[in-house]
């Protein structure tokens, strides 16, 4: 009851909240591997490293169906965190290879020792701040899906909902790592997109896919910003998976 009393008396306050968030941050080896990584130049997105296992199992679910068929599925988790995100989808496609990238080497550190702990072999996580990376190097025909999943936001954001976006997360970067994105993904091959303070119907890079229901996923609540950085009327977005023409 207390808790619950302090958190919602926070929420008053976003700018002490954010203040808060970032304090926490710093007081972890992972939050300031993240912050490093920022020092060192990396571009990074979300700056939280906050993450857990089987986090949206119905948006997990649709995948799985898409490509449960196929002999060995090729997946890409760009952000991974610590690497839940990565060992769900191991559960998921027990059949699937994996490759996991993150700009914070704390992250990515952690995320191998879970999944040699767990003799998850299929996973492969690098450290590295570009979506391609990966892909260029080690998986030219691409990806059968990629996840990007509350990577492309910033939670200062969610917390202060300015006007507009520019000073912290421009619409022009989201855009830039969209195409990247997309070139990970083979024809046929599905984006998953989720926790974006953008819409993807926004970028020019979705013209090339089509959107793919979700039964069971909610929306995703704002705010959300347009191509031209400013907050948008819309509070909701619905639009989490596309499939590649």
């Amino acid at each position: 009851m207390v808790a619950t009393s302090v958190r919602n008396r926070l929420k008053a306050f976003p700018r002490l909240v954010a203040l808060v968030r970032f304090v926490r941050a710093l007081s972890t080896p992972l939050g300031r591997g993240r912050l490093d990584a920022g020092r060192r130049g990396a571009q990074l997105f979300q700056p939280a490293t906050v993450t857990r296992l089987d986090r949206h199992p119905a948006l997990f679910a649709v995948v799985a169906a898409r490509l449960g068929d196929k002999a060995v599925p090729r997946l890409l988790s760009f952000g991974c965190s610590t690497g839940e995100e990565a060992v769900t989808l191991a559960r998921y496609l027990p059949h699937a290879r994996i490759d996991a990238i993150d700009a914070n080497p704390a992250c990515i550190a952690q995320a191998r020792r879970t999944a040699d702990r767990l003799g998850l072999g299929q996973i492969d996580f690098a450290c590295a701040d570009t979506p391609d990376a990966l892909a260029i190097k080690r998986q030219a025909e691409g990806y059968d899906a990629v996840f990007c999943l509350s990577v492309l936001r910033h939670g200062d954001l969610d917390a202060w909902r300015p006007d507009r976006c520019t000073g912290l997360l421009p619409f022009a970067r989201f855009a830039a790592a969209v195409e990247a994105l997309d070139a990970c993904v083979r024809r046929g091959g599905l984006l998953i997109l989720w926790g974006c303070n953008f819409r993807f119907a926004d970028t020019p890079v979705s013209t090339r896919y089509r959107m793919i229901a979700t039964p069971g996923v909610k929306p995703q609540p704002g705010p959300f910003y347009g191509p031209d950085d400013r907050l948008l009327p819309d509070d909701s977005y619905a639009a989490f998976v596309f499939v590649k023409d």
